[in-house]
């Protein structure tokens, strides 16, 4: 046996069982490496320091999408240090309002749940504790509808919604440059790095639809765009700086938007790097060294949960994590600062069932992909769950990372599965019908192989649940469409068994929405917007909320049971007439790349 956490005495063990058959030797190793990794994933993000040649090695939480409680952002802060993370991004604003309630500026679009200045500076102590800096990020280009949906503001609109920007309808802006917005972000910078002792300041920038006010179109007539762009840029840099800050910046426009604006950039600007479709780390690290070579710093931004995904991410966003932490890990660059994982939404998924992502993700930037791939689900388990590794273990991850769907809208159209949305409506229900699809992912196996592990499960059982409710949620979306799909195959369905089914699915709705509605309240407040009104229009963006519509519709037609079999019936005769038809997602503005 090897002493629990006593590295030498097993290797010593090994060299004493020499005579004996090598693989016993290789077995003890094994052990022991596994008893040092244990270790020293318990000793918080000091341990860290001497194994990871990445300066920084950050997560980041996005409170203004979706405030959530004061012990969920310490938690989440203690699990960073624990799994050898030293920086969480802590974001503040964005166009669904502050997160923060400003004192100098208390008329801006806020939250009702919003954190207070004393709440922040707890936060900030907790992470000095646990060695994790909080770097706040004000969104200060676009998502800036936290100033401009206020009405004294609306005259700073730099974006007309009826000039639609390429990439998506939503994004918007402020006018760059204008005098009154510059005024605006010196009290905002000042306020918020009084609060943040960190030597960054995140400016946001990234997603900017600009260039329709009277203002810029004037600006433009001497300037290019590239120019107009970076002098704002620049000019936020000099507030930052004069507020004692090293200011970073996402990169997508000065990178790949409008790369002319790189040569205009201050070279004191950090840009943060983000793209969350590459897989290949040599592709990574050609991005890096274009900033490199430029003469600026860089920091990686890979992704886990962003607008691709619903509630759980798949193979394909490990891979992205993955190839950002080996190319950047072999940077030797002092201009490499790093890497920090984005997470977005938090509305898109049941907030305590991704623990094991980010867990990977801190095994990722310490000791890289291969080593990740090989032990950080093993690891987790261990650790968080307090059971011991098995095959059913390595079964549930594999298939679970394996089946999880993407989103329409967002992810490429040819990538499959797609995740069904949550029909609530008479239209969408038909597309259900007339797609005549019947194709589900393995999510009720997963769901049997959980039941044989939760037995095992010694520590945060409540995590456990959350996992297993994104399963069940999963599980759920697919069963509701391939069943009825499955009853209008039949040759004869009478009315008394398709009044049953649309019971059947209704009360099976009712109680996963309870549930969901009941996991949500022990996390996030139970008043926000988040979860009773439609913000953002686009079906996936607010878990809760669209099941809670698709429950509350299901409902109707249980009680109302003529009204479902008409449609059973008018989707008969459709397939009978024209065959079965492709099925679409309804209308809805894409959602932004995050």
């Amino acid at each position: 046996m090897i002493p629990h956490g006593c590295f030498d005495g097993a290797i010593r063990q090994a060299k004493s069982e020499r005579r004996r058959p090598i693989r016993k030797c290789a077995v003890l190793v094994y052990l022991a490496i596994t008893v040092l990794s244990l270790g020293r994933y318990s000793r918080g993000a000091e341990a860290h320091e001497q194994i990871s040649p990445l300066r920084l090695r950050g997560f980041m939480v996005d409170p203004p999408r979706t405030p959530e409680s004061m012990d969920y952002y310490r938690r989440l802060i203690a699990f960073s240090a624990d799994w050898g993370f030293n920086a969480l991004v802590f974001r503040l604003t964005d166009d669904q309002g502050a997160a923060i309630r400003f004192e100098s500026h208390p008329e801006f679009f806020t939250h009702k749940n919003a954190l207070t200045a004393a709440q922040v500076r707890e936060l900030v102590a907790y992470g000095q504790q646990r060695g994790v800096e909080l770097i706040p990020e004000i969104e200060s280009f676009g998502h800036t509808k936290f100033i401009t949906a206020v009405e004294q503001y609306a005259d700073l609109r730099d974006h007309n919604p009826n000039n639609v920007d390429k990439r998506s309808s939503t994004f918007s802006s402020v006018i760059p440059s204008h005098p009154k917005v510059l005024r605006l972000f010196e009290d905002i910078y000042r306020e918020t790095t009084a609060l943040f002792p960190s030597r960054y300041l995140h400016g946001g920038c990234d997603e900017v639809a600009w260039g329709d006010s009277e203002f810029t179109k004037k600006v433009l007539k001497n300037k290019s765009r590239a120019q107009v762009w970076a002098q704002y840029i620049n000019d936020l840099n000099g507030i930052a700086r004069k507020a004692g800050k090293e200011f970073i910046v996402w990169g997508d426009h000065p990178l790949n938007e409008d790369p002319e604006i790189l040569g205009y950039l201050s070279k004191d600007i950090i840009l943060m790097d983000w793209e969350y479709s590459r897989t290949d780390p040599k592709v990574v690290e050609v991005a890096a060294r274009k900033v490199l070579d430029s003469g600026r710093r860089v920091i990686g931004a890979p992704s886990l949960i962003h607008c691709k995904w619903g509630p759980r991410v798949g193979v394909t966003q490990l891979r992205n994590i993955d190839a950002y932490a080996d190319a950047y890990r072999g940077i030797d660059d002092p201009r490499n600062l790093g890497v920090m994982v984005t997470n977005w939404v938090p509305s898109r998924y049941i907030q305590n069932s991704i623990w094991d992502g980010i867990a990977y993700t801190g095994v990722a930037l310490n000791e890289g992909s291969a080593i990740a791939r090989r032990d950080a689900f093993k690891l987790f388990v261990e650790k968080h769950y307090g059971s011991a590794w098995n095959e059913n273990w390595a079964d549930i991850f594999d298939s679970y990372y394996a089946a999880a769907p993407d989103r329409k809208g967002c992810a490429p159209s040819w990538t499959w599965p797609k995740m069904p949305i949550a029909w609530h409506t008479r239209e969408e229900l038909t597309q259900v019908l007339n797609g005549g699809s019947t194709y589900a992912p393995s999510f009720t196996r997963i769901l049997s192989l959980l039941n044989f592990a939760e037995p095992l499960v010694r520590k945060n059982l409540r995590d456990f649940r959350a996992f297993r409710l994104s399963l069940r949620y999963l599980e759920q979306l697919y069963w509701r469409d391939t069943i009825l799909v499955q009853e209008l195959s039949k040759p004869e369905s009478s009315k008394e068994s398709s009044a049953d089914l649309i019971r059947a699915v209704a009360e099976r709705d009712r109680l996963l929405y309870d549930e969901l509605s009941a996991d949500w309240d022990q996390g996030r407040p139970p008043d926000s917007t988040l979860k009773s009104q439609d913000i953002y229009n686009v079906p996936g963006e607010q878990l809760v909320f669209d099941f809670g519509r698709a429950a509350s519709y299901s409902s109707e037609l249980a009680k109302d049971p003529d009204s479902f079999i008409s449609l059973l019936r008018g989707a008969k005769t459709n397939a009978e007439v024209s065959g079965p038809l492709l099925m679409t997602s309804t209308a809805a503005p894409r959602a932004s790349c995050r």
